[in-house]
């Protein structure tokens, strides 16, 4: 109420989330997993703010929805996310389900500035300011682009095949697979 969106995302099975303009980010739908993230379990059917957690006192930019978790950019560049996390798509190094916000900072994100984000069925990745890709979560089908089908906890690079020595710009990930694109205007995707 009173706000300006400034960015949506549906991808969610059953969960919607927005940014305002204020950098506040607010998620409505279902919440089986937590992940509207707003502490608790229980649906709703109206946006509810997330603003606890790993978002406290955060100006939140853009805003991603898995299958039944969330992830969200803050304007410091660092990687937020809650919900389900049974295949370790919330990247925190635990495979344990979060009803708040958690801080995505090991791994291939140690040090890094997040510009991109994106989730999909159980996984996660981010595009770093420079340019290199990092996935985390379900791996069943080579969806993190690591050359294994291992899931991970904690972010990986993705930097062989098509994307050695390339620069991304840009990434996205559906239900098993990922696509990114590079500088040179070139995509490649990987995974089912």
């Amino acid at each position: 109420a009173g706000k300006t969106v400034t960015s949506i995302t549906a991808a969610g099975t059953s969960h919607t989330c927005a940014v305002t303009s204020d950098g506040t980010a607010a998620c409505w739908g279902n919440n089986g997993s937590g992940q509207l993230g707003n502490g608790t379990t229980t649906q709703s059917t109206t946006p509810v703010a997330v603003t606890s957690g790993a978002l406290t006192g955060k100006t939140v930019t853009s805003i991603t929805a898995g299958t039944y978790h969330t992830c969200a950019v803050t304007s410091e560049g660092k990687v937020a996310c809650w919900g389900n996390n049974v295949s370790g798509q919330l990247g925190n190094g635990t495979t344990t389900n979060s009803k708040t916000p958690v801080a995505v900072t090991s791994g291939a994100l140690t040090g890094k500035t997040v510009t991109n984000i994106t989730a999909g069925y159980s996984l996660t990745c981010a595009v770093t300011s420079d340019g290199t890709a990092s996935c985390w979560g379900y791996n069943g089908s080579g969806q993190l682009g690591n050359g294994t089908t291992t899931n991970s906890n904690t972010p990986v690079a993705v930097t062989s095949g098509a994307l050695t020595g390339k620069t991304v710009t840009n990434i996205t990930a559906g239900y098993n697979h990922t696509c990114a694109v590079l500088s040179d205007g070139t995509a490649s995707c990987w995974g089912y």
